[in-house]
């Protein structure tokens, strides 16, 4: 039995760090895609502007440029797209110099948490990505279920893990505006099911070792979640997007460590320092990454991009990394 697990772990181990390469080499090339220069909006027929929003890099998305319709105020200054609802006459200064719109760093220092500065439309749009989020879970979790109770459950992981790629792929390079949503929902319940259809042998150790450890599991991340979401929510506002450069540091460690890890012999000294900066520095990596793609979703929608979605791609994801962590160390806690 004990070889079985070692069996299954070091299979999972592997399908991780091949996830681990094929989520940093996209959002490496993701960096490039930047908002051209020039003039903010241009002017078009029947009062209307095109506005380019230009979006933070996601882990998990091939998010390009959104242009925006709206609708030209009646009396823009100066050929300026900002509605007259959003301007706010500021305080003349000493020299009787015009008036200038605060800085990002002023905004910041004046608003308060990130729930309080949370618009209808954000609200709206966080509650689509959560309610898609806990379908995803759920036919994550049916999947497994069904692969325990068949034979699939003894298809090799790396087989479904490898597979839920292709969904994906399809994901991240397509889009809402010019693809069928019901084709988009289609990828996101592959990609799900397939992603609980890998989980399925590691789960069947699992309920082997104790029957208790998979529920201890899922209650320990929806609490590590649910945390960091209240977190990222009561941060100030973009607070926690400054954590999007050292995650990806420390994405690139796990994607090191991982490499190594497959090519290094279990009996060898080094294999247990790599299992667990992969195991523990991954649970908390994913763990801050909630935070982050928390405040990123919510930034992302503020500039135009309201796929719900990808959004629920990043959080699943990290939801399904943290599980499969607390899942391992609780089995290593009851074999101690």
């Amino acid at each position: 039995a004990v070889s079985f697990a070692e069996s299954w772990a070091l299979a999972a181990a592997h399908t991780r760090t091949l996830s681990m390469s094929f989520m940093f080499g996209v959002r490496a090339a993701r960096l490039s895609l930047r908002c051209p220069t020039g003039p903010a909006s241009r002017p078009s027929s029947m009062g209307h502007s095109l506005r380019c929003y230009s979006s933070r890099p996601s882990r998990f998305g091939n998010k390009k440029r959104t242009q925006v319709l709206e609708q030209e105020p009646e009396a823009a200054r100066g050929g300026d797209w900002v509605s007259q609802s959003q301007v706010k006459e500021a305080p003349p200064t000493a020299a009787g110099a015009p008036a200038t719109f605060p800085s990002y760093e002023q905004r910041q220092q004046q608003a308060g948490s990130q729930y309080e500065s949370l618009s209808d439309g954000v609200v709206a749009h966080m509650r689509r990505v959560y309610a898609t989020l806990a379908t995803g879970i759920g036919i994550s979790a049916a999947a497994s279920v069904t692969a325990m109770a068949t034979p699939l459950g003894l298809v090799h992981p790396l087989i479904p893990g490898l597979g839920a790629m292709v969904p994906l792929l399809g994901l991240m390079y397509t889009s809402k505006h010019t693809h069928s949503q019901t084709l988009r929902a289609g990828l996101f319940a592959a990609f799900t099911g397939l992603s609980g259809w890998a989980m399925a042998p590691l789960l069947l150790v699992a309920l082997k070792v104790s029957p208790a450890i998979v529920p201890q599991a899922l209650a320990i991340t929806t609490g590590l979640f649910g945390t960091m979401t209240a977190l990222s929510l009561f941060a100030k506002p973009g607070s926690m997007l400054r954590l999007g450069v050292p995650l990806g540091a420390g994405m690139l460690m796990l994607l090191g460590c991982g490499v190594a890890g497959m090519f290094v012999p279990v009996t060898s000294a080094w294999y247990p320092l790599l299992h667990s900066i992969n195991l523990y520095g991954g649970l908390g990596i994913f763990t801050l990454y909630i935070a982050y793609d928390t405040q990123n979703m919510i930034n992302e929608y503020e500039m135009g991009e309201d796929d719900h979605l990808k959004h629920a791609v990043d959080l699943f994801i990290n939801f399904k990394v943290i599980f499969q962590r607390v899942l391992l160390l609780l089995m290593g806690r009851s074999d101690d």
